[in-house]
């Protein structure tokens, strides 16, 4: 279903070329916002732009590397300068360097915080600049699961992501008594081009991702879209500071072995 909540709003959207920004952009503008979106890929912002302008949606698209912190402020000044305004920011742009601790480099792991931290610091830095004195605005960073529990090789990346989520709701107690909040999503497994190349591709690994969630799929880009939509929209008014785990029922779910296994084929007395 179509809404007009966005009606008259400005969105930026990082990392909108793909995946879970790349639909959030086109939800955000079937929903009335202008909606601006940065990614390195421009081909791919061309692409987002005809098919947003097909159904007469309001684009525009920004070659950007967020690695590229004086540039990414400067984008976020920019559009609230030419639109008047800022309502909504998504930091999504995600990076994503996996490696066992005793193999990893420094180099990996300050890479890590580089994308997922430092550019979410500088992205919420310059949107409260706007909106703050502006008395509103909604701004949603991308997390992940990981960040709420460990896994094998992920240690930079969960770091950098729980790092992301304290920084955002520290940022919401700052930003709440002038009329924005701050919120997090935190996907869990979504069928992206990022976890096509994370398994190689390979289906059968999908399938078993698939099988170990509760709801018995991957998430979509549409999930988390409509979710961070939500989250964005003025029916989320009196949200701010929370972490949401956007995965399917993966997160609470307590992990019992299967039955026979654990008890061996014995007699329980």
């Amino acid at each position: 279903m179509t809404t007009h909540r966005f009606d008259g709003k400005v969105a930026i959207v990082t990392g909108g070329s793909m995946g879970i920004g790349r639909a959030t952009a086109l939800q955000l503008a079937r929903e009335g916002a202008q909606v601006v979106a940065c990614a390195r890929r421009m081909p791919r912002l061309d692409s987002l732009a005809d098919e947003i302008s097909a159904f007469g949606g309001k684009f525009k698209g920004v070659e950007l590397d967020i690695g590229d912190i004086d540039a990414f402020a400067a984008m976020i000044a920019d559009t609230a300068e030419e639109f008047g305004r800022l309502d909504v920011l998504v930091n999504n742009a995600p990076s994503v360097i996996g490696g066992m601790i005793l193999d990893q480099s420094i180099e990996d792991w300050r890479a890590n915080f580089g994308v997922s931290v430092e550019s979410v610091f500088i992205g919420v830095q310059a949107a409260l600049k706007v909106m703050q004195p502006q008395g509103s605005g909604s701004i949603i960073n991308i997390s992940s699961v990981s960040s709420l529990r460990a896994g094998l090789a992920a240690g930079a990346y969960s770091a950098a992501k729980a790092a992301v989520n304290q920084f955002s709701m520290c940022a919401a107690m700052e930003a709440a008594p002038h009329g924005v909040r701050v919120n997090v999503i935190a996907p869990g497994a979504v069928e992206t081009p990022g976890l096509d190349a994370s398994v190689m591709k390979n289906e059968a690994m999908k399938q078993l991702m698939a099988s170990s969630i509760p709801m018995e799929r991957l998430g979509t880009p549409e999930d988390l879209a409509h979710s961070i939509c939500f989250l964005a929209s003025d029916d989320a008014a009196f949200i701010t500071g929370v972490v949401l785990p956007v995965d399917g029922g993966k997160t609470p779910q307590l992990h019992v072995p299967d039955w026979e296994l654990t008890l061996d084929n014995r007699d329980v007395k």
